[in-house]
């Protein structure tokens, strides 16, 4: 049985007499899948009440009332407990399995050792059909008969209150989606549900969920959460990235949330918006890993563990003069190669392929492709190291943003 044909059984007194139209079913979220615990009736006296499912008799053409409506003690909701019409039907839900937003039209029930328990959640077209009780047409009309029910176990219902519809599918399991597929729900959500979704999720795992969503839904969210919050979350993202949505927030809005931001990423965050969106400077990175010449292939590793905590990914070592000058590149594939005491002078390869801060974003992009590269360094005043322009950055300038949604970060977060 269906909610929709559930609340149609009329609702007799013990003596046959109709008492009541039910409104809404009253569950408890506690079980995997959740018991009816009372019936909202509208009676026929005009009131509204809430019955504990204690005082119903067998569930069949009609429901019949174990006592008179006048003895009957009215069930208290608690806060926990989910009124199925008023929280449920016709709300977006996150399918878990499925990584998409689905609406709920119709739910449902089984009976179970005298109780009913919701058991799946209807997505399809005859869940909308049957609540207008049209349900007899769809087959004459060529629409399948088949469910499209996705197991209770499997949804996540999206509502701005949590604590007033706690379901047995928590957040936790949000948090397990890869960014990516979070960042494809968030994009289909309305602000005020993709705002549940960032906020239930860690500061780190916000940022790379919002790294992947629109350019549009950024700003929206950024400018709908509360300020603090919405630092927190720039803090933790990639800084060309961050300085990216920044650059399309209002000026006073981004220069609240630099205000707010840890001073040593706002400062490197001010730097990369002095430079034009559309060059090197605009689209490039300033976490990446760098080494004096000096040093020993050995006291580079030990160098690279303190520099690994605060980059995200080390695709090339860097190796700056005492000055700040760009004077060569290797890898830890290099590193590994050679004798611990080797200067890492010796191993470093000195014909550089680099670009200026001021360099078209399109010529940045051409290069990667050109050399294969999977990073290129962009230095200031021919050799002054200021950044990196990664390669799924140049796949972001060379791709029409329809196709960026299907090429993964391989080397990003």
């Amino acid at each position: 049985m269906y909610i929709s044909e559930f609340v149609k059984i009329p609702l007799v007194s013990p003596d046959g007499e109709k008492v009541g139209k039910i409104k809404d079913v009253v569950v408890s979220p506690h079980n995997s899948y959740p018991i009816i615990k009372a019936l909202t009736v509208d009676t026929t006296d005009k009131k509204t009440m809430n019955i504990s499912w204690k005082y119903l008799g067998e569930v069949d053409k009609k429901i019949i009332l174990k006592y008179p409506l006048r003895d009957i003690k009215e069930h208290e909701i608690h806060e926990n407990e989910i009124s199925l019409f008023k929280d449920v039907i016709d709300r977006q839900v996150v399918d878990i399995e499925g990584k998409k937003v689905r609406r709920v039209n119709d739910l449902k029930i089984s009976p179970t050792n005298g109780h009913y328990h919701i058991i799946g959640v209807d997505i399809g077209f005859n869940g909308i059909l049957r609540r207008l009780g049209l349900g007899r047409i769809a087959k004459p009309l060529g629409i399948s008969s088949k469910e499209d029910l996705i197991s209770w176990k499997d949804i996540d219902a999206l509502k701005s209150d949590y604590s007033k519809l706690k379901l047995k599918v928590s957040k936790q399991k949000i948090k397990k989606l890869h960014p990516a597929d979070m960042a494809e729900i968030v994009d289909q959500l309305g602000l005020n549900e993709s705002l549940t979704i960032l906020n239930s999720l860690d500061d780190e795992s916000a940022a790379d969920t919002l790294e992947e969503v629109s350019p549009e839904k950024q700003v929206s969210l950024l400018e709908g959460m509360e300020s603090q919050r919405a630092a927190e979350i720039l803090d933790e993202m990639s800084p060309d990235d961050a300085a990216d949505v920044l650059a399309d927030l209002p000026e006073e809005k981004a220069e609240e949330l630099l205000d707010l931001m840890e001073p040593e990423e706002s400062n490197d965050l001010r730097k990369l918006l002095e430079y034009p969106e559309n060059t090197a400077g605009g689209i490039m990175t300033t976490e990446f890993a760098e080494v004096n010449q000096e040093l020993t292939a050995q006291e580079v590793m030990d160098s690279l563990r303190e520099i690994a905590k605060d980059v995200e990914t080390i695709y090339y070592i860097y190796v700056v003069s005492k000055s700040g000058d760009l004077v060569g590149v290797t890898s830890i594939r290099d590193i590994l190669l050679v004798d611990p005491e080797t200067p890492i002078a010796e191993i470093m390869h000195t014909n550089i392929i680099k670009v200026n801060v001021m360099e078209d974003q399109h010529d940045v992009a051409q290069q990667i492709a050109k050399y294969n590269l999977i990073a290129l360094p962009v230095v200031e005043n021919e050799n002054k190291l200021r950044g990196i322009v990664t390669v799924d950055d140049a796949i972001d300038i060379v791709l029409p943003t329809a196709w960026k949604k299907r090429v993964p970060r391989m080397f990003g977060r």
